[in-house]
């Protein structure tokens, strides 16, 4: 319960100190008296570095709630200060396998939003949006599921984060159905995170478990290589 609990409230910390930049930015421009072009430049280019930020950040907040489920299995102590010094230590190589997952998925979808876009696809039928939508939604299942297991690598086999990479890939390889389906019931406790209220219930009793079921997985079915 305590690394589920302290995960969300480094992230409320991260991206409020984001906002309050932000803000800052933009009193300070005003108070300058910088026209609303040019602020609108600077205020754009320093939401973008503060978005990069909070994207390795949050790599780093991930990738120590593994690490703590995952000592939490093997009845090792977590706490407040293992999780933090293990988000900040390793937080640059996390944030490397999430670059390369969103690059991957950039490939991928990119293309399909320029396909619309370009060929005007929206005004032959409403329906062609839900379709396209759809298969931006397929996309991002399949290779969310292939980098699935990167972080429970990096964490358990200590290895470099390509490495990391490989490993997901190759283990999914070898694991295929049965990973499939651990995947699908991990998707279905994320997803009703999206329900209010019950989001609640489902973090803090259901996730733990959903998460710590990858990590027993992925350990068990690694014992035979």
């Amino acid at each position: 319960m305590l690394p589920t609990f302290i995960y969300p409230i480094f992230l409320l910390i991260t991206v409020g100190a984001s906002i309050g930049i932000l803000l800052l930015a933009f009193l300070l421009l005003t108070a300058i008296g910088i026209s609303a072009e040019i602020m609108l430049i600077v205020v754009g280019i320093t939401g973008a570095v503060l978005l990069l930020i909070n994207l390795f950040f949050a790599s780093g907040y991930t990738g120590a709630l593994v690490n703590e489920y995952f000592r939490a299995l093997h009845r090792e102590s977590v706490g407040v200060v293992s999780f933090m010094n293990y988000a900040f230590k390793n937080a640059p190589q996390f944030f490397v396998i999430e670059i390369v997952k969103l690059v991957v998925m950039g490939f991928f979808i990119t293309p399909l939003a320029l396909f619309y876009y370009f060929l005007g696809l929206g005004s032959v039928h409403e329906l062609i949006i839900y379709v396209f939508v759809a298969l931006g939604l397929i996309v991002v299942f399949i290779i969310e599921f292939l980098f699935l297991f990167s972080f429970i690598a990096y964490i358990e086999k200590r290895v470099r984060p390509f490495s990391a990479i490989l490993i997901s890939l190759n283990f999914i390889k070898d694991t295929h159905v049965k990973a499939l389906l651990v995947y699908v019931l991990y998707c279905m406790v994320v997803l009703s995170l999206m329900v209010p209220l019950f989001n609640i219930i489902m973090y803090f009793v259901f996730f733990p478990i959903a998460a710590s079921s990858l990590i027993k997985f992925f350990e068990r079915e690694t014992m035979h290589y």
